[in-house]
Parts: structure tokens; C-alpha cells; sequence
């Protein structure tokens, strides 16, 4: 029951649920599509802001009327059909302010860290030769919205993999293998590990860090 993709398209909104189910709520793939897409649109702005009424009825008819109020708060809806009844808020599935905030400081956190990789080894965004996506969330995460809210480096797509469970893949393979064991102990001794909480700039670096690429 978990909306795991989003399209926003000239026709409206599009949904993929997990299971086929009706949307309860959301997982973390949807909601990196929910932003991607609105703020490829323009509805939110690089700040993660909802825009106003008028500004979304310009840059996105299509869906500009799923932009509602619930009490104090504006919300995007993601589940039903428009017009949106505001008595029906509390059954549906939308994102709020507050979603996309705690999704600016996971990407703040992440874009951070790989922004201060990247800085210590001395090379840019475009040299890097591939990013690996781990886990769960990474095998389901669409490698264009990630780049496209800064997630991880502005490289090509295809460049962009998901890898799987990493983890536990590496866990086996310590486990069956000698040579696979020496080899881990082997890059112990090459890695150079950066403890970001201790550099004065963090801080200031990932306040920067929660904006979203706007074009």
C-alpha cells in the first residue's frame, strides 16, 4: 500500500503502489519522486517551499488543484481524485511541508558528505566514474531523481547503479573466501577515513547543502 513511484506528466499525476494496493501511505523511492517531480515543475522551490496558488496554477495546471490546505498547512496530494475534498485529507495519502523538510536534511547530510569525499581526494562531480546505490531504498531509487534533487553527484544516469544488498553480499563473501577476507583486511590499510563531525565547516556546508538544484 506504499506509493513507491510518482510521474507528474501534461496528463496529471501518475502513482505506482506497492502490491497494486490501494495508497496508504508512502515509501522513501516515492517520496524522492514526489519532490523530484515538483520540483522539476516548479511547485516547490529551491528553498523546499510550496509555491503560491498562482505560481502553481502557471507552471503546473495540470496538478496545480492537489496543492490544498489542511488547517495551517498547504499539502500536495498524492492519492484520490480532484477536486480534493479537504474533509477527506485525513484518508488520503499527500506531502507536506513538513515531508519534504526531513527529506532536505537526509539529502543535506548525504550531498555533505560525498561534497567533502570529493574535496579531500581532490577531484570534481564529473570525474567521479560511478555511484553505487546500497540497499533497499537504493535498488528502488530512480537514479534521475536523485541526481535531480542533488542526492548524489550530477553525473550521467547510467553512471547511477543500484547494487543491491551490499552488505550482506560483502558478509557472505568474508565468510566463504580467504582470499576475499585477506583482500577487506588488505584495504584497511589504503582507506583514509574522514570523520565529518569534526570539521569546523560542516555545520555551515550542510545548511547549504538543503536547497535543491533549481535550472
Amino acid at each position: 500500500g506504499a506509493i513507491e513511484v510518482v510521474r507528474i506528466d501534461d496528463s496529471g499525476l501518475h502513482i505506482e503502489v506497492i502490491d497494486g494496493a490501494e495508497p496508504v501511505g508512502i515509501c522513501g523511492s516515492g517520496l524522492v519522486d514526489a519532490v523530484a517531480e515538483l520540483v522539476q515543475l516548479g511547485l516547490l522551490d529551491g528553498s523546499g517551499r510550496f509555491v503560491p496558488d498562482n505560481v502553481a496554477k502557471e507552471v503546473a495546471p495540470q496538478v496545480a488543484d492537489r496543492l490544498v490546505m489542511r488547517g495551517e498547512e498547504r499539502v500536495f496530494v498524492l492519492s484520490g481524485d480532484t477536486p480534493i475534498d479537504p474533509g477527506s485529507l485525513d484518508r488520503i495519502v499527500y506531502l507536506s511541508q513538513r515531508d519534504v523538510r526531513e527529506l532536505q536534511f537526509a539529502k543535506a547530510a548525504i550531498s555533505t558528505g560525498w561534497a567533502i569525499l570529493l574535496e579531500e581526494f581532490g577531484i570534481q562531480e564529473k570525474d567521479v566514474q560511478q555511484v553505487l546505490l546500497a540497499g533497499s531504498f537504493g535498488s528502488y531509487l530512480s537514479p534521475k531523481n536523485a541526481i535531480r534533487i542533488g542526492l548524489v553527484p550530477d553525473i550521467s544516469v547510467p553512471r547511477v547503479v543500484s547494487a543491491g544488498n551490499v552488505a550482506g553480499e560483502g558478509a557472505k563473501m568474508a565468510l566463504l573466501s580467504g582470499s576475499e577476507r585477506n583482500g577487506a583486511h588488505t584495504l584497511l590499510e589504503v582507506i583514509k577515513y574522514v570523520e565529518l563531525s569534526d570539521r569546523e565547516d560542516f555545520n555551515d556546508r550542510f545548511v547549504e547543502e538543503l536547497a535543491f538544484p533549481v535550472s
